[in-house]
């Protein structure tokens, strides 16, 4: 009988709208095993807030579950290779940052 490993879960709170997640926890919110994630992190995809110990410990933020998610529909739907899923990611980060500054100027006219 083969013995699943135990991932780790949701490991702490900082308010009530803020958690951490280790890694098993976002890959498994990602549907995607932990070894990929410790990837995005190595390519400098993906940054953990905490990378001190082993990567089995790293703590991530809510937010690199939809990152990680985004990254891999980048990969298997467009076939973007990782550099090049970077500067997607850079674009795009770009282009919400403009559109703010548009909205911005506009409510000011």
């Amino acid at each position: 009988m083969k013995r699943r490993a135990n991932l780790p879960v949701l490991v702490k709170h900082t308010g009530p709208d803020h958690s951490y997640l280790r890694i098993g926890e976002v890959a498994v919110r990602c549907r995607t095993h932990p070894g990929l994630v410790h990837r995005f992190v190595r390519l400098g995809l993906v940054d953990p807030i905490d990378t001190s110990g082993t990567p089995e410990q790293w703590l991530f933020e809510s937010e690199a579950v939809p990152l990680i998610a985004k990254i891999i529909r980048l990969r298997n739907a467009l076939g973007v290779n990782y550099a090049g899923v970077g500067v997607v990611l850079e674009l795009l980060e770009r282009i919400n940052m403009l559109e703010n500054r548009i909205r911005e100027l506009e409510r000011g006219l």
